[in-house]
C-alpha cells in the first residue's frame, strides 16, 4: 500500500493487523491541524468475476453498514467514531477514531472484580447496540480495548460490514452473504449456520471474558462428553461464584438455555448485590399477643348460633323487720360488687397494656438491631470494596510504572541503536564523499560554484514560484534564474504558464522552502545540488480550489546548474522522490 490514501490525506504510519477481507492500518489525518491519529481499515471484497450488479451490490450494502456505524458511534463513547468512509481503485476504506489502550488479549489475567466490572459495562454497550437491531458478530479478546483514559472497555470491529465484501445475488434475487464473519473459538453453534441472534453476541462475550479470566483459548479446556460444558472453574483463583453462574449460562451450547438479551444477562449479574439490599430491609415486625376476654357471666356467647343459658345465682331469702337499714343493704352491696368489678376490670386493663407494650418494644428492639446488623454488614462490604479498589489500584500503578520504566529502557536502547547507525552513516557518507572528492580532483574538471551558491539559486527559485506561477504569470524571473530545459518548459507556447493561462488556473503557496541538502557537486559535466523539498500549495480553477492537486507535499530533486553570459543558472531539474 502507498504512504498516502485519497487525496493525499491519509498518511500510512504501521499496519495494525489483516484477514481474509480486511486490512488495518494506523495512520495520521493530515488534513487535520492535529495530525491526529485514525485506524484506517481496506475493506477488500470478493467479487464475481468482476459482475457490475455484485459490485453495485456491495457498495450499497457498505454505505448502509458505514451510516449505522457513524450513528452507534456518535451516541455511545464505548464504540469508536466514524470519520470517514470512501472508495478507491475498488477497494472500500473506512476511517475511525484510533482508541489509546491494551485489548483483553495483551493485559494478562484480570480478577474477578475487574472481569465483573468489564462485563458490566460491556452489557451496557451490547444492550445498546442490540436495541438497534444490530448484532456484532465478532466478540473476542482483540475486539475489546480497555481505553487508557478512562478505562473503560471499547467494542471495536464489526463483523456486519465485514459480512458485506462476500454480499452475493442469487439466481431467486435474493442478497446473501457468500461468508461468515467470526472467530472460531468464540462463534457461537447457530453462528456457523449463518443463523446469528442476539445471544450469539453473548455467547461470544462470555467466552472472551473467560479467556481474560484464564488467558486460555476455549479449545484448551476439557469438555464435558454429555452437557458440553467447559471446565474452567479451577483455572481462576478467588472466582466469584456469582460472576461463575452467569458465564456458565452465557456459554450454553443450546440456544434456548442461554439469556435471550443483554439485559437479561445484566440484571442476572447484578441480582445478588439487589438480594442483600432488599434482605436486610424486609424485617417484618412480631406479631403482637392478643388479649382474648371471654364474654361476660349472664350474657349470650359472641359466636353465631350458640347461647350461652344464665344460671341465676341461689337466693337465700331472710325474713327481718322492715326498718331503713334493711333497705339500704341491697343498695349497698350492689354498689360494692360494681366497684369490685371495675377493680378488677382495671387491673386486667393495666396487666394486658403492660403485655402487649413489652411486646411492642421487644418488636421494635430487635429490628432494630436488624437494622445495625444490616448497616454493619453493609459498612464491611463497602470497607472490602474500598481495600479491593486500593488493592486494584496499586496494582495497576505499579503496572504502569513497570511499563513506563520498560519503555524508557527500550527507547534509550533504541536511541543508542539510532545514534550507532547515524555516526555509521555519517561516516560512510564522509568516506563516499572523500572518494568521490578525490575521484574528481584526479579526473573531473571543477566548476567555479559552491554550494551556497548553488542552494541560493534554488531558494531564490522557490521565492520566485508565486510570482511566476501565480496570478501575475511573472515570465522575467523564469528568464533570471532559469535557462536551457527549464527555461523551455517554463515559458514555452503550451508550457507550464502556459497552460495555466489558458485555463484561467494559478497556484498560491502557504510555504515553499527547502528543508534540507543531502548532495553538492561542482565537479564533471554539470554541477548539481540535491536538496528536500517541502511546498503547501493551492490550484485555483475556474470552480475553485482543486483539491485532488493541492495541499501539503514533500519530495527530493536534483537540480542541474549551467552557465549563460557567465552568471550561473538553473538549467534543469529531476524529482528524485
Amino acid at each position: 500500500m502507498n504512504n498516502l490514501l485519497t487525496n493525499n490525506r491519509y498518511e500510512i504510519i504501521s499496519p495494525l493487523g489483516a484477514g481474509g477481507f480486511a486490512e488495518t492500518f494506523l495512520a495520521y489525518d493530515t488534513q487535520m491541524p492535529s495530525l491526529r491519529s485514525v485506524v484506517v481499515k481496506r475493506l477488500k471484497p470478493n467479487r464475481q468475476n468482476g459482475d457490475s450488479t455484485s459490485t453495485e451490490l456491495i457498495t450499497n450494502l457498505f454505505r448502509k453498514e458505514a451510516a449505522i456505524l457513524e450513528e452507534l458511534g456518535a451516541n455511545c463513547t464505548q464504540i469508536p467514531e466514524l470519520y470517514s468512509y470512501f472508495c478507491e481503485n475498488d477497494d472500500f476504506y473506512l476511517v475511525q477514531e484510533h482508541i489509546q489502550g491494551k485489548n483483553l488479549a495483551q493485559m494478562g489475567q484480570i480478577t474477578s472484580e475487574k472481569a465483573r466490572i468489564i462485563l458490566s459495562s460491556l452489557l451496557t454497550t451490547l444492550q445498546y447496540i442490540h436495541s438497534k437491531n444490530i448484532i456484532h458478530r465478532d466478540i473476542k479478546p482483540e475486539n475489546i480495548i480497555i481505553r487508557d483514559s478512562d478505562e473503560l472497555p471499547v467494542l471495536i470491529d464489526f463483523g456486519a460490514v465485514k459480512e458485506t465484501m462476500g454480499a452475493v445475488t442469487l439466481g431467486s434475487g435474493s442478497t446473501v452473504s457468500s461468508v461468515i464473519v467470526g472467530t472460531r473459538g468464540f462463534m457461537a453453534p447457530e453462528q456457523t449456520a449463518g443463523r446469528a441472534v442476539f445471544s450469539t453476541d453473548l455467547y461470544a462475550l462470555g467466552l472472551t471474558m473467560i479467556y481474560a479470566l484464564t488467558q486460555k483459548l476455549p479449545i484448551e479446556f476439557s469438555t464435558s462428553l454429555i452437557t458440553g460444558n467447559l471446565d474452567w472453574h479451577s483455572h481462576v483463583p478467588d472466582l466469584d461464584p456469582k460472576l461463575a453462574q452467569v458465564l456458565d449460562k452465557s456459554i450454553i451450547m443450546d440456544l434456548g438455555g442461554r439469556y435471550p438479551s443483554a439485559i437479561a444477562m445484566y440484571q442476572d449479574l447484578h441480582n445478588d448485590l439487589h438480594n442483600m439490599d432488599t434482605g436486610a430491609q424486609g424485617i417484618a415486625p412480631s406479631q403482637v399477643n392478643t388479649v382474648i376476654v371471654s364474654p361476660k357471666v349472664g350474657t349470650k356467647s359472641d359466636r353465631p348460633g350458640e347461647n350461652t343459658p344464665v344460671n341465676p345465682l341461689p337466693t337465700e331469702v331472710i325474713n327481718h323487720p322492715p326498718n331503713q337499714d334493711s333497705k339500704q343493704k341491697p343498695k349497698r352491696w350492689i354498689f360494692g360488687s360494681a366497684m369490685i368489678i371495675i377493680l378488677l376490670l382495671t387491673s386486667l386493663s393495666i396487666v394486658g397494656g403492660f403485655f402487649v407494650t413489652r411486646q411492642i418494644l421487644e418488636a421494635q428492639q430487635k429490628a432494630t438491631e436488624a437494622e445495625q446488623q444490616r448497616q454493619q454488614a453493609e459498612e464491611k462490604r463497602l470497607e472490602a470494596e474500598a481495600k479491593a479498589a486500593a488493592a486494584e489500584q496499586r496494582r495497576q500503578e505499579t503496572e504502569r510504572q513497570q511499563a513506563e520504566e520498560e519503555r524508557q529502557r527500550l527507547a534509550a536502547q533504541a536511541q543508542q541503536v539510532r545514534q550507532e547507525r547515524e555516526r555509521l552513516a555519517a561516516e560512510r557518507k564522509r568516506l563516499e564523499s572523500f572518494q568521490r572528492e578525490s575521484f574528481r580532483r584526479v579526473s573531473q574538471p571543477v566548476h567555479n560554484i559552491s554550494q551556497n551558491e548553488a542552494l541560493q539559486i534554488v531558494q531564490s527559485w522557490y521565492q520566485a514560484k508565486p510570482q511566476i506561477f501565480g496570478p501575475s504569470y511573472d515570465l522575467y524571473l523564469v528568464d533570471q534564474l532559469a535557462t536551457g530545459t527549464l527555461y523551455y518548459n517554463t515559458t514555452k507556447p503550451d508550457g507550464s504558464v502556459a497552460w495555466l493561462q489558458n485555463n484561467n488556473a494559478y497556484y498560491t503557496y502557504t510555504t515553499s522552502e527547502i528543508t534540507d541538502v543531502e548532495e553538492f557537486s561542482n565537479s564533471g559535466t554539470r554541477p548539481y545540488i540535491k536538496v528536500r523539498v517541502f511546498e503547501d500549495l493551492y490550484l485555483h480553477g475556474r470552480r475553485g480550489i482543486d483539491r485532488k492537486n493541492s495541499g501539503p507535499y514533500r519530495g527530493t530533486f536534483t537540480y542541474v546548474f549551467a552557465q549563460e553570459n557567465g552568471v550561473w543558472k538553473i538549467y534543469d531539474y529531476k524529482k528524485v522522490r
